[in-house]
């Protein structure tokens, strides 16, 4: 299901974050509908841009022209499509799980490891959230942002030559 507010509210708020507007609380505490599941992957992927642990606007590898940066322009153009998020479930929000690991005796880290591995397996992860990268030139084709249509102008083209 695609919810086009949460997509557009999400967007909206990763472009202020890159342009240094808001902080990374403030993109935190931006609210996705739970049954767009795109948008949640993508603001659980987010949550991998900022330190969490303390209040800061954008730093560190997310300058103008890095490939970070055209990441999270490409997670932006996903969320103007009209794509369905297809790939399987899966939290981006991982945390080192050594307790668990170590009370399992690997059996945590090893399941962990294979549900990554079947994740990877659904699609092309260098153009993720979308699958293929024929899905992603598709949208680029048609792009939502800067895609302004050519004003007609009400001047005639001699009108310099009447003067």
């Amino acid at each position: 299901m695609i919810h086009r507010e949460s997509r557009n509210r999400l967007a909206e708020a990763l472009r202020q974050y890159l342009s240094g507007r808001i902080t990374n609380d403030e993109l935190d505490a931006i609210e996705v509908d739970w049954r767009d599941r795109g948008a949640v992957a993508v603001k659980e992927m987010a949550w991998h841009l900022y330190d969490d642990l303390r209040t800061h606007h954008v730093e560190g590898n997310l300058t103008r022209g890095s490939e970070e940066r055209r990441t999270v322009a490409r997670w932006i153009a996903f969320l103007h499509s009209d794509r369905e998020y297809l790939w399987p479930e899966y939290s981006f929000m991982q945390f080192v799980n050594w307790p668990m690991n170590l009370l399992t005796l690997g059996w945590w880290g090893r399941m962990k490891k294979r549900k990554w591995e079947q994740f990877l397996e659904a699609g092309d992860f260098n153009v993720w959230p979308f699958c293929t990268k024929e899905e992603l030139e598709s949208v680029l084709q048609k792009p939502q942002l800067l895609a302004g249509k050519r004003v007609q102008q009400d001047v005639p083209i001699d009108a310099e030559s009447d003067k």
